[in-house]
């Protein structure tokens, strides 16, 4: 039996739920702090799976990678390649959220970790994320990225006035259904082009989020308020990982090259991504996964070759804006790539290995 020391309560076990309880609501639960803890150490995992699957999950060639890839190069590629997943998160986890919180003023609230995150995020931090968003997103992606800034908006509002109040539905249902009318009137030759097209998705993307705009805002049935807001957030946790190392696995990280190699005059064409160059050997690392090791005194030429991946596959553009380009890259100066015939594994007509 523990015997409490002078001037101190003795402990009883019915006081446990009370010190839980009298815990303080932003203090994190220890299975959150061993999560935030883990965190840095994802895009890592991600950089060494990212270095496997390029050398065909061969350990030698794996080692030579490690050895000559930059590690800047490896970071600008993450980077780059996943600029719009912080916005995503941010955005869906506020309003849904708020959807959530705004729901359950009418009813009994349950806690949700949902509701306490997007309480974790200011509004500021959602503004900053939309203005992200903006620069970095796919045009084809913008009228999302409008509905679920107007749902942040409408449900701040919703939770600063009462129910009944001109504001609530002034920047819940109206202010949405007017700025959806004026994207569909831009967007309306992009989405009859995307469908006359075969591009239906596209259209889709273009046409739906200004139409559902008005109902991100509530309210919601009770018993649909946690399945529709909770269980897709918890399920999106779990993809999200999932999703966003599959998205960087197949991002570039080595420039890719073709080689006119023969002496004195080119004889053959090898491709692949440069690895490295020094004062004697040229490394390349072919589609196979195997590294050519080429003497510098046989290569003739080299092409840069732009990459599968960034080269546009759709046709619609909004007013000269095609919807595979962000703002950055429609407003500031990018290289338009162009076919060569080396590029595609073929000499140039007139070559002696033609």
């Amino acid at each position: 039996m523990a015997v409490a020391e002078p001037g101190q309560r003795p402990h009883h076990p019915d006081d446990a739920p009370a010190e839980r309880a009298a815990q303080a609501p932003g203090e994190l639960k220890p299975s959150w702090q061993w999560a935030l803890a883990l965190l840095p150490s994802f895009p890592l995992i991600l950089l060494v799976l990212r270095l496997w699957t390029l050398s065909r999950q061969d350990v030698p060639t794996m080692l030579i990678l490690v050895r000559h890839v930059s590690p800047l190069g490896l970071v600008a590629s993450l980077v780059i390649s996943l600029a719009w997943v912080p916005p995503v998160v941010i955005l869906t986890v506020r309003v849904l959220g708020d959807l959530l919180r705004a729901c359950a003023d009418d009813g009994p609230a349950r806690p949700s970790w949902l509701t306490r995150t997007a309480d974790r995020l200011p509004g500021w931090v959602a503004v900053a994320a939309g203005m992200w968003a903006a620069l970095s997103w796919e045009l084809r992606f913008l009228p999302t990225l409008g509905a679920l800034l107007l749902a942040v908006f409408g449900l701040a509002m919703r939770r600063r006035y009462p129910p009944g109040h001109p504001m609530v539905g002034q920047t819940g249902v109206l202010l949405p259904i007017v700025v959806g009318v004026a994207e569909l009137a831009w967007m309306g030759p992009a989405i009859l082009a995307g469908v006359h097209g075969g591009e239906p998705v596209t259209a889709l993307l273009l046409a739906v989020p200004p139409v559902i705009g008005p109902f991100l805002t509530g309210p919601l049935p009770p018993r649909l308020v946690r399945a529709a807001t909770h269980w897709p957030a918890t399920v999106a946790a779990f993809i999200a990982p999932i999703a966003i190392g599959a998205i960087f696995l197949r991002t570039p990280i080595l420039a890719t090259v073709a080689l006119e190699v023969g002496n004195p005059t080119p004889t053959q064409l090898t491709r692949g991504g440069l690895v490295d160059v020094d004062d004697h050997m040229t490394l390349l690392l072919g589609d196979d996964g195997d590294i050519d090791f080429i003497r510098n005194d046989l290569v003739q030429a080299t092409t840069l070759c732009p990459d599968a991946d960034t080269m546009p596959y759709s046709t619609v553009s909004v007013h000269g804006w095609q919807v595979e380009r962000t703002a950055l890259q429609w407003l500031l100066p990018t290289h338009q790539p162009t076919d060569d015939p080396r590029c595609e594994g073929r000499l140039p007509p007139g070559s002696p290995g033609q």
